[in-house]
């Protein structure tokens, strides 16, 4: 490979390691952890405008959701939901229901994934690897 090429691949990868490090410092922080009590009061007070459930087979589903001052939060609740799914519709809150095998983990393994790849990039730089 030309030594200019490999020069200009090696600022593009740089570039772009130095974007997903700054895409992933600039994101918000995680959501605001609820306890379940505190779920259940905002979704009977009407506060809760929208929610995304989790379900999965592990004991416990997840619910991500919103409230109307635009705040978002977490919680978890126990496998058997419906007494929360009945207070929800109850309150005309949008939900919606995914599956937990569903979600897609290369959005979590896609920086290790980055920073592997540019790990072996770096490693066929190293001066004196064809010597032997």
């Amino acid at each position: 490979m030309n030594p200019k090429v490999k020069g200009v691949v090696f600022y593009v990868v740089l570039i772009g390691v130095a974007a997903l490090l700054w895409t992933v410092i600039r994101n918000p922080p995680n959501p605001v952890k609820a306890t379940y009590t505190q779920f259940l009061q905002q979704v009977q007070s009407g506060e809760v405008t929208s929610a995304t459930i989790v379900a999965s087979n592990s004991g416990a589903n997840q619910i991500a959701y919103s409230v109307k001052d635009g705040r978002q939060a977490r919680t978890v609740v126990p496998t058997d939901y419906r007494s929360v799914l009945e207070a929800m519709q109850e309150k005309m809150v949008n939900i919606e229901i995914r599956d937990a095998s569903s979600q897609w983990l290369g959005m979590n393994a896609f920086p290790f994934l980055a920073l592997l790849g540019f790990w072996v990039f770096m490693m066929s730089r190293l001066p004196g690897r064809d010597a032997k």
